[in-house]
């Protein structure tokens, strides 16, 4: 009984060391003051809220030229694209 008390303790201090180095690969890569980290982690979720709304807006400005697109070639030049699909058998 104690040595699987003992495998288990082992397994235990892996899982840790596992654990830790995963935790120091997304942590901060240069040494930062203790105030300064939460400072940094507000300003990107900030950032990430920025750039998240500067992607909406960019995708927006892409769907409505494209429907502006499609406007002008319908509407104006009379442009008309059409599929005729296969009948199946």
């Amino acid at each position: 009984m104690l040595t699987q008390v003992l495998e288990l303790v082992q397994n235990l201090l892996v899982g840790a060391a596992a654990v830790q180095r995963l935790a120091a690969f997304w942590g901060p890569t240069i040494p930062t003051p203790t105030l300064l980290g939460p400072l940094m982690a507000i300003g990107s979720v900030v950032a990430l809220a920025l750039l998240s709304g500067l992607a909406v807006g960019s995708v927006a400005t892409l769907l409505v030229a494209l429907v502006a697109l499609y406007l002008l070639i319908t509407e104006v030049f009379g442009i008309t694209v059409e599929v005729n699909a296969p009948a199946r058998a």
